[in-house]
């Protein structure tokens, strides 16, 4: 399938609160059944298991579902975390500082633009769910290169990988989840994201090197790079 980019809606700075936050449980949802916090929790336990605190920032993190989960599974391994959560959107980071709140997870959450604003500091490890098919591929580099100046250990992104099947399985789950947004922009999201291959491309580019890129279910894969 080649690549097409569509601008989301999920992406309009004119979306209203009550849409966006419908759009955001709607991808909680998607993201429980696709197990995004497992494919990060797994890169991280074995970092846990020998160390003492670490520090874990999550970008773009939308609802917040996915730090929400890792702290979850941290408390339950006996994992020492301490887990932050940033996203350009006040909307995104509202919705997911009342979810932590609701499930007692201890989570702090800041507003912060790629763009913009200099790369967060202080982190142990840094991790992007579902965010990377949102960007060209000069973004992307961009968007590599900048998070893995803010990793003190591992750089650890899970993200779309684009094929027919996935486009197919993208437009018949997205909408059955009472959300226009994401029945509209899942299958774009799909025909947006980047292979392995060229994601591995986009991380030479960034000029991340020993880079490991594994396909993971469904449809997605997860890219880590960590600090010599």
């Amino acid at each position: 399938m080649k690549q097409k980019r569509v601008p989301e809606i999920m992406d309009s700075p004119e979306i209203s609160p009550e849409i966006h936050h419908r759009a955001l449980a709607a991808l909680e949802r998607i993201n429980k059944w696709s197990d995004s916090a497992g494919i990060v929790w797994r890169e991280i336990q074995s970092m846990g298991e020998n160390s003492g605190m670490l520090r874990v920032l999550d970008v773009a993190t939308g609802g917040g579902d996915v730090p929400i989960a890792l702290w979850k599974l941290a408390d339950r391994a006996g994992v020492k975390l301490q887990i932050a959560g940033c996203d350009k959107s006040p909307t995104a980071i509202a919705h997911a500082k009342a979810n932590a709140e609701k499930q007692g997870a201890s989570i702090d959450w800041f507003t912060w633009d790629l763009f913009t604003d200099p790369v967060p500091q202080g982190y142990d490890i840094v991790v992007s769910s579902l965010f990377m098919h949102h960007l060209d591929s000069a973004q992307a580099v961009a968007f590599l290169k900048k998070l893995a100046g803010g990793a003190g250990q591992r750089l650890i992104v899970n993200d779309l990988r684009r094929s027919t099947a996935g486009w197919l399985l993208a437009l018949g789950a997205a909408c059955v989840l009472g959300s226009h947004v994401v029945c509209v922009d899942g299958p774009r999201s799909v025909r947006a994201a980047y292979t392995i291959a060229e994601s591995a491309g986009l991380a030479a580019q960034a000029g991340l090197t020993d880079v490991k890129i594994e396909p993971r279910f469904p449809f997605r894969f997860v890219l880590t790079w960590s600090r010599k």
